[in-house]
């Protein structure tokens, strides 16, 4: 078999966990007075990733997972921050585009 052969993404994620999630988030864009709103979509792609699996038929399953470190993500949110600043908040806009990219770029596939 191809390593190349389609296959569909499972996510394994209830409603509750993503409820629990977004609360635990909100509350910490509110206690850092909205300087957790550049690291959320970081949070946001990490919990989604890590719960999808890769099945393809005659495959053993295989899991993402996406490596972020939390120096590296300081460091692209603060360049961000100051952009979204500097431009009023348009720059926001063009700063989750670059989250995906980054979250792509560090996510790879394993065994699950």
């Amino acid at each position: 078999m191809s390593p190349f052969t389609t296959g569909t993404f499972r996510t394994d994620v209830t409603m509750i966990e993503c409820f629990g999630h977004a609360v635990l988030w909100f509350l910490i864009t509110v206690c850092t007075l909205g300087i957790g709103v550049f690291f959320y979509p970081y949070a946001l792609a990490k919990f989604i990733i890590n719960r999808t699996y890769v099945e393809r038929d005659g495959a053993p399953r295989q899991r993402l997972v996406c490596d972020l470190d939390m120096a590296a993500q300081v460091g692209h949110a603060l360049i961000w921050l100051l952009l979204s600043i500097v431009t009023f908040g348009l720059a926001y806009f063009l700063y989750l585009y670059g989250v995906g990219r980054y979250v792509a770029a560090h996510t790879r596939v394993e065994p699950a």
